[in-house]
């Protein structure tokens, strides 16, 4: 009883907020720089966008200002949820419109569009969430889903997959690695089932300004783990404490790709204000 009143109040607040959702058009400008979709093959070339980043960071902190009275916006009569998850807030996951994905998954979909509209066999790292119900009713893949759930019919652990070989023209994984100790054997398992000629797209916390990999946390033949920093928890459809995050990837993860036997690895950056697809939005793309 006491949990349905409490789902009914959260119901009538967020009808409230909706209604009240602040028009934000007069934020916007009509300028070359709303949208970015460039692929970076080096850390130097991250510099050449500045004025990019710089105009996107200025908007954004003119939609903060907003958002810290309004929880939900309108931008071309579109309505978007800033959503508050507890002790955490970014715009790359908080920013989410009526299809529930936030901005990261938004720019995933405008890339998949832009570079992937037309390849047939992808294999996509999660199952039943939001993302894969959007991607099956929009997109005419051939698509195999997994979770990483013991004694689940759809259970596939990315260090040791049970995919044949040379099986997908596409791979997608959104913010896995950095959760798996030995990420190396994930990027060579990844390798194994792409195609020749095919592709991996893939999300994970990445620091443009850095060379090399931050770990966060390391677990040695017994399972013990030693944290090098605090520890950082993400959330977790399967844990409900969360999922620990061992590194925070730096510019030679593009390297970790090329070793495994990729051709071409780039860094893919971008972001769409006129969708409200904000933060700086970063994926690999390596193909095989």
């Amino acid at each position: 009883m006491i949990k349905r009143i409490k789902r009914t109040i959260r119901s009538v607040q967020r009808t409230v907020q909706q209604v009240i959702a602040k028009k934000i058009d007069h934020l916007y400008q009509n300028s070359p720089y709303n949208k970015l979709m460039v692929l970076l093959e080096k850390q130097e070339d991250y510099a050449k966008y500045d004025a990019y980043i710089n105009f996107r960071k200025a908007f954004e902190q003119k939609v903060l200002k907003v958002e810290a009275r309004f929880a939900y916006v309108k931008l071309f009569g579109v309505l978007y949820h800033f959503h508050r998850a507890k002790n955490y807030f970014a715009l790359r996951e908080s920013c989410v419109d009526a299809t529930n994905l936030n901005s990261r998954m938004r720019f995933s979909i405008e890339i998949l569009k832009h570079y992937f509209a037309g390849v047939k066999d992808v294999y996509l790292t999660e199952n039943d969430t939001f993302y894969h119900k959007f991607i099956s009713a929009d997109f005419p893949y051939k698509l195999v889903t997994s979770v990483y759930k013991a004694g689940d019919p759809l259970h596939q652990d990315m260090t040791c997959l049970t995919l044949a070989d040379n099986s997908f023209d596409l791979c997608m994984s959104y913010e896995d690695l950095e959760h798996i100790p030995d990420y190396k054997a994930v990027i060579r398992e990844l390798y194994r089932v792409t195609r020749p000629g095919g592709n991996v797209l893939l999300s994970t916390p990445f620091k443009v300004e850095n060379a090399q990999t931050i770990v966060r946390a390391s677990i040695n033949e017994k399972g013990e783990i030693t944290h090098h920093r605090k520890p950082q928890y993400h959330g977790d459809p399967v844990l409900p404490q969360g999922i620990l995050s061992f590194y925070y990837f730096g510019w030679d993860l593009l390297d970790e790709f090329k070793k495994a036997g990729f051709t071409s690895v780039k860094l893919l950056m971008g972001y769409d204000i006129d969708k409200l697809i904000l933060d700086r939005l970063v994926y690999i793309v390596a193909q095989k």
